[in-house]
C-alpha cells in the first residue's frame, strides 16, 4: 500500500523551486517582456506657427484704430492628430473667438483683424492633440497714438420687406445702396449684403450665407441655389439713437465693435434699436431701426451708418 506525505511534498525543494519561479520570477520576467515590447519613442508635440508672406502680419504690430490686417496659422500633429484648435482675444478680458474640435493631421487658418479702441489687445490661437498636449502662439496689436477716425457714409429709410412682401425687396447691397427682390439678388449674388425676413416669431436682419435664410427665399433663383454667398456679421449695442444721430464719423462704429460677439443675424428687430455689424467687405457699420411691421408680410425701415 502506497504512503503519502501531502506536507512533505509541498516543502521538497522541487516544489519550493517551482513556487518561487512562478510567484518570483516569472512575473518579473512578463513585466520586462511587456515593457520592452510596448517601449516607443517620447511622443512629439504638435506645432504651430504664423504663416508668412505678402498681406499677412506675423509680429507684434502697432496700427491705427480701424486698421486691417491679415493674420495666417499653420499647425501640424507631433506622433498623434490634432483634436482642438481655439482663437482668442484679450483687450483686459479673455473672450474666445473660437473653439474647434477636429481630427487632423494638419491646419491652415487664416483670419482678418480690424484694430479696435483698446490701447493693447492680444490674439492668441491654441492647438491641442488626442494626447492632451497643448501649443500656443500669441500677437499683440497696439494702438497708435496717432490714430484718426476714418470718413463714414450714411444711407437713410432703407426699407426692405420681409418674405411675403417682394414689393421693396428684401435684399440690400451696401456698396451701391440698392434694394433688391430675390430675381435682382440672384443675378446680383456678390453685391446682396443684407437679407430681411420675419422668423417665427421676431423680426430679423441676417445675409445670404446664414443657415436659416434660404428657408425663406426658395425657387430656382432661392438662396440655397446660390453660387456666392455674402456673410454680414451683427451685434447688439448700448447706443441710443440720438447718440447715433451725432455719429460724423468711425470712432462711435469702432468702440461699438466687439471682434468676437458678432452673429449670423440681428433678431428681435425693434424701432430704436441700434446694431452694430461687420459688411463681408470687412467694413464696420451701424443700423439704426426707424419701423417693424412684423409677420411675413411686414416690412423693416432703417438707417446705416458705414465706414467709407
Amino acid at each position: 500500500m502506497w504512503e503519502t506525505h501531502t506536507s512533505d511534498m509541498h516543502k521538497s525543494p522541487y516544489r519550493l523551486m517551482a513556487k518561487y519561479f512562478l510567484t518570483g520570477i516569472l512575473p518579473v520576467i512578463f513585466v520586462t517582456i511587456f515593457f520592452s515590447c510596448d517601449k516607443s519613442p517620447a511622443d512629439l508635440p504638435p506645432q504651430i506657427s504664423f504663416l508668412l508672406g505678402a498681406g499677412l502680419t506675423s509680429t507684434d504690430t502697432v496700427l491705427t484704430a480701424g486698421q486691417k490686417v491679415k493674420i495666417g496659422i499653420h499647425a501640424s500633429k507631433g506622433s498623434v492628430n490634432l483634436t482642438y484648435f481655439s482663437v482668442r482675444f484679450n483687450d483686459v478680458t479673455n473672450t474666445i473667438l473660437l473653439d474647434s474640435g477636429m481630427n487632423t493631421a494638419s491646419l491652415n487658418y487664416t483670419l482678418d483683424v480690424i484694430k479696435t479702441t483698446a490701447p493693447v489687445e492680444t490674439w492668441s490661437f491654441v492647438v491641442m492633440d488626442r494626447n492632451r498636449v497643448e501649443r500656443s502662439i500669441n500677437l499683440v496689436l497696439t494702438k497708435s497714438d496717432s490714430s484718426a477716425w476714418g470718413k463714414i457714409r450714411t444711407m437713410n429709410d432703407i426699407q426692405l420687406g420681409a418674405q411675403e412682401n417682394p414689393a421693396p425687396g428684401s435684399f440690400f447691397s451696401l456698396n451701391e445702396n440698392l434694394v433688391m427682390n430675390l430675381q435682382q439678388a440672384f443675378g446680383n449674388q456678390s453685391s446682396a449684403d443684407l437679407v430681411y425676413y420675419y422668423g417665427q416669431y421676431e423680426a430679423t436682419l441676417a445675409s445670404p450665407n446664414e443657415a436659416e435664410a434660404p428657408a425663406f427665399f426658395t425657387g430656382p433663383q432661392g438662396i440655397a441655389n446660390w453660387t456666392i454667398k455674402n456673410e454680414t456679421r451683427y451685434d447688439t449695442t448700448m447706443i441710443t439713437p440720438q447718440m447715433f444721430d451725432l455719429v460724423q464719423n468711425d470712432s462711435l462704429i469702432l468702440a461699438a465693435y466687439e471682434p468676437t460677439a458678432g452673429k449670423k443675424k440681428g433678431k428681435y428687430l425693434v424701432p430704436g434699436m441700434v446694431l452694430s455689424f461687420k459688411s463681408p467687405a470687412g467694413k464696420l457699420g451701424l443700423i439704426k431701426i426707424h419701423e417693424v411691421a412684423p409677420l411675413p408680410a411686414g416690412a423693416v425701415k432703417f438707417t446705416v451708418k458705414i465706414q467709407e
